[in-house]
């Protein structure tokens, strides 16, 4: 059964957000930080929205993402409905999800059965021919409970066979004409390294958006912030940002551990947000959420949207290059390797 969605006032004295929260992102508060008295507890204050290119939908600066609630071992697929309901309740407006993220879709599902009208929803197709695609997104629909999501992306350029995915029966090419069918209102592209491989899908001026792996470490290493997101805005294609934090850090533990962190904790989560919603053309930043209390105090990041300064950026900058000696290649290789 789906989680209630209680009238705002209600939902606000329940959830326990805290204007002036200690917030570190994947960190939980504590029992005494638990307010005095429900009074205490304000409204929650509406999010920025942008524009999402040529699309022109506008969603809000947060989406949220389900890879760490759909992976976790200890979240079923009602806790995950309830993240869902939470999110909207708090004035998310785009969701996003996947059949990687294994039970993210079923949960969002369940949310979706009475809130579809309410979100701007997202899923992809993790495929390399268009039989595999043609039941990826069967199942997906399925599972969501709808008979389309707004936007369906080709998932993960990087590790997807491209050779031939334009060709007329390609799977890229499968993807545009479910647009055509009314299966989704837009198409994508996603991915985390290999940046070479997505300019000749941006190039066919049918990616209506773009979701990307940027942060100010990673810029040193895949740099889709000077290799694929002008290329984006060349076409007015919308930009998402993911991965603002590093992803997973693997000393805490995959998402299958409900307390994994990204690799950008404490005060380095709010510039790193800030540094991603900066970059020109960005619309939303897809921020993948554990729990309900994660995402209650990773909310509170996004309720200003203050771009950095240029004295800003610098040092931020300067830091990430360090960090990316530490971090290396993590999402995988940067250059298309060696043909045998």
């Amino acid at each position: 059964m789906a989680a209630p969605s209680y009238p705002r006032r209600e939902f606000v004295r329940r959830s326990g957000i805290l204007g002036g929260a200690a917030l570190v992102s994947g960190g939980w508060l504590s029992p005494d930080r638990a307010p005095a008295a429900e009074d205490a507890l304000p409204e929650p204050r509406p999010l920025p929205r942008r524009t999402l290119g040529r699309t022109g939908e506008r969603l809000t600066i947060l989406t949220l993402g389900t890879a760490p609630c759909g992976n976790s071992k200890d979240m079923s697929f009602e806790d995950i409905a309830e993240v869902v309901h939470t999110a909207i309740d708090l004035g998310i407006n785009s969701i996003d999800t996947a059949p990687a993220y294994i039970k993210a879709e079923e949960g969002v599902g369940l949310a979706m059965k009475t809130r579809r009208k309410e979100v701007f929803l997202a899923t992809k197709v993790p495929a390399d021919t268009v039989e595999e695609g043609e039941r990826s997104l069967a199942r997906s629909l399925k599972l969501l409970q709808t008979d389309y999501v707004d936007l369906l992306y080709y998932h993960s350029v990087g590790n997807r066979k491209v050779e031939g995915a334009l060709d007329a029966e390609g799977v890229f090419t499968w993807l545009v004409r479910q647009k055509a069918a009314g299966k989704c209102r837009y198409i994508g592209i996603s991915g985390h390294h290999l940046p070479g491989r997505f300019a000749q899908f941006l190039e066919t001026g049918e990616v209506d958006v773009l979701l990307a792996a940027v942060n100010y470490v990673d810029r040193h290493t895949y740099n889709f912030e000077e290799q694929v997101l002008p290329v984006a805005q060349r076409h007015d294609a919308g930009i998402i940002a993911m991965k603002v934090l590093g992803g997973a850090d693997p000393a805490k533990g995959s998402y299958a551990n409900p307390r994994s962190t990204g690799m950008l904790v404490g005060d380095k989560v709010g510039p790193a947000i800030r540094y991603a919603l900066s970059l020109p053309g960005v619309c939303s930043v897809n921020l993948g959420i554990n729990t309900v209390e994660q995402l209650r105090q990773d909310i509170a990041y996004f309720y200003e949207d203050a771009p950095l300064s240029e004295q800003e950026t610098a040092p931020l900058l300067a830091e990430g290059k360090t960090l990316a000696e530490r971090w290396g290649a993590h999402f995988g290789p940067v250059t298309e390797p060696p043909r045998s």
